[in-house]
């Protein structure tokens, strides 16, 4: 009898872990694993995505960063055309670059999920960022930040120059008269005016601020398609001789940039962009001055950061927990602990609003222009060819600094080209 009972008890624990084992297999199962791929190392990030895997429990997010959004973007390709390799689930990527990875790893269209949403909406966002949600019909990503340039000054140059240290230069008059002024006033001590097109080893930055300058004039880069080029006008060849002529006609800029010329007191006007308002404001204190990027009729910005989408992996269950990940990275909360701690701009008119973010803006008045600046977007072209063309401008217009090319033969050959880029593609 007692060997029939302990039999019997040893069977029921053996049931008993095999049950537990089974529920806990099941409890496992029930575990959404999702891949998370973005450029950079934030630190920030890595708390809110620890955040929401202990919130979640049945979702887990593993996050991969990479150095550069164009090391993300090559990972992409070479995973989708390997075929069966893993793809993440979700991607934070520069926004000019959605429709690339569209076209090798198919987009969820986030339309219903929005529709759906109680707390996630399209119209909170800037006119701007609506636009560039889609490429062609889909909806297929959403700025969770932005930048853009703005005209960084020196107040204190100003006053040695007799300039108002309250009043940026609004025009490209006006930067050239500044500029002058600068120039007769500090001597060479100080380089009068610089932008990032000539003092940085990045080729996008000289190819958006010339698209700037083109649609600060009034003119286009492409009709609404973007199988026309429109920038070899008037206005496209205006804009590049304002930016070539500060160095070959006026010399108020110089293509002998010292390091760290702007944070050392050694430029009196920088365009650059708002991801270095931090390192410009603890280098300057209050002698950081900051207006919007000038143009000839109005200020134009090209508009950058990071969109967020969801590659569709077939399996709605997976597509769900990504766009639930998603609406958590793009809550109050995280948008405005990344804006304070990395410079970036709110796209969310709605958050934009709260008075968390408006007291954290009255704190910084280059904060509060940059974010002014997202009213005067502009924006580049959502086509699979945007970030060869970008650099066929700077390989095109570069030499224009050195004399080598003029300004309208550059933009001549640029326009041939972009024709070809864009047949090649289509």
């Amino acid at each position: 009898m007692r060997k029939m009972i302990a039999a019997m008890l040893a069977g029921s624990m053996v049931f008993a872990l095999t049950a537990q084992g089974v529920m806990a297999k099941a409890q496992e199962d029930d575990v959404v694993e999702l891949i998370y791929w973005k450029s950079y190392n934030v630190d920030v990030y890595k708390d809110f995505i620890d955040k929401f895997n202990k919130e979640h429990p049945n979702i887990h997010v593993t996050a991969e960063t990479f150095p550069d959004h164009q090391s993300t973007l090559q990972k992409i390709q070479v995973q989708a055309s390997a075929g069966n390799a893993e793809m993440p689930n979700v991607i934070q990527l520069d926004t000019c670059m959605t429709a690339t990875v569209d076209s090798v790893a198919p987009l969820v269209d986030l339309k219903p999920y929005l529709d759906a949403s109680d707390s996630l909406k399209l119209d909170n966002f800037y006119d701007t960022f609506q636009k560039e949600a889609y490429v062609g019909d889909k909806l297929a990503g959403l700025h969770v930040c932005a930048n853009c340039d703005v005209l960084f000054y020196n107040r204190d140059i100003f006053e040695q120059a007799g300039l108002d240290p309250e009043k940026a230069p609004a025009t490209w008059d006006e930067v050239i008269a500044y500029g002058r002024q600068i120039k007769e006033k500090c001597g060479d001590a100080v380089i009068p005016f610089a932008y990032t097109g000539i003092t940085g080893d990045y080729y996008e930055q000289f190819s958006w601020e010339w698209q700037a300058m083109v649609q600060s004039a009034g003119g286009r880069m492409f009709n609404e398609d973007y199988t026309e080029p429109l920038f070899n006008s008037p206005e496209g060849i205006a804009a590049l001789e304002f930016l070539v002529g500060t160095v070959t006609d006026s010399e108020i800029a110089s293509l002998s940039y010292p390091e760290k010329g702007f944070e050392n007191g050694k430029v009196g006007m920088y365009m650059d962009g708002t991801w270095s308002i931090n390192t410009y404001q603890d280098a300057l204190g209050e002698k950081l001055g900051v207006g919007l990027m000038p143009g000839k009729k109005e200020s134009k910005v090209m508009v950058g950061g990071d969109q967020m989408m969801i590659v569709d992996s077939g399996d709605q269950k997976k597509n769900d927990a990504a766009f639930e990940f998603l609406t958590y990275m793009m809550s109050e909360e995280v948008i405005i602990a990344n804006s304070k701690d990395q410079g970036e701009l709110v796209c969310q008119k709605s958050i934009a609003a709260t008075p968390e973010y408006q007291e954290y803006l009255g704190k910084s008045k280059a904060m509060q222009v940059a974010q002014s600046a997202m009213e005067h977007c502009a924006y580049r072209a959502r086509t699979p060819w945007y970030d060869e063309w970008s650099q066929l401008v700077y390989t095109i217009c570069e030499p224009c600094l050195y004399g080598e090319i003029s300004c309208k033969d550059a933009l001549a050959d640029l326009d041939v080209q972009t024709k070809e880029i864009i047949s090649k593609y289509n």
